[in-house]
């Protein structure tokens, strides 16, 4: 579906419905070789000076009337206890229903939300082999929460494709 941009006024050819973060924020402000002594990062987990632990998730938004979700891949921190069971489970078949929830914090400053959204309380929900987990707000006032529980339409995701590819 054709959209044109808010920000730069161009036709564009389809409205991107997903973006995605590569790195928890402490890790993209790390220099190369501060990562290379301090870090391991794989697609889907990180580990910062071997005290910082961290998952890569999604947040699903409901956009109204459209069969598929606006989502945000991000990354969230948790406990090393919590890092050690996801990571245990990783390639378990049928962990979704044995593993978590589980509690973390976003990792990730991102999007058109003021105030940030970096540090907002989740919670972490496991899914099959082969599938990222899911991250649910707990924080409902805050402008990504409402929006994870509310939903938007068509319209207001184009505005935040906008924005992200622009910003």
């Amino acid at each position: 579906m054709a959209w044109i941009c808010s920000t730069c006024g161009q036709n564009h050819e389809d409205v991107p419905l997903s973006f995605a973060a590569d790195f928890p924020d402490n890790f993209a402000n790390m220099s190369a070789d501060e990562r290379d002594a301090r870090a391991l990062i794989t697609s889907d987990q990180c580990i910062i000076d071997e005290k910082e632990f961290y998952v890569r998730g999604l947040i699903e938004i409901p956009i109204h009337g459209e069969p598929d979700p606006f989502l945000w891949g991000v990354w969230a921190s948790v406990s090393e206890e919590d890092f050690d069971q996801i990571h245990d489970s990783w390639q378990l078949k049928g962990r979704e229903s044995t593993t978590g929830p589980f509690k973390g914090r976003l990792a990730n400053g991102f999007g058109p939300y003021t105030p940030t959204t970096r540090n907002l309380k989740l919670t972490i929900k496991i899914r099959p082999v082969g599938e990222r987990p899911l991250f649910f707000l707990d924080e409902a006032d805050h402008p990504l929460g409402t929006t994870q529980r509310c939903g938007l339409t068509l319209s207001e995701a184009q505005e935040i494709a906008s924005f992200v590819l622009h910003d």
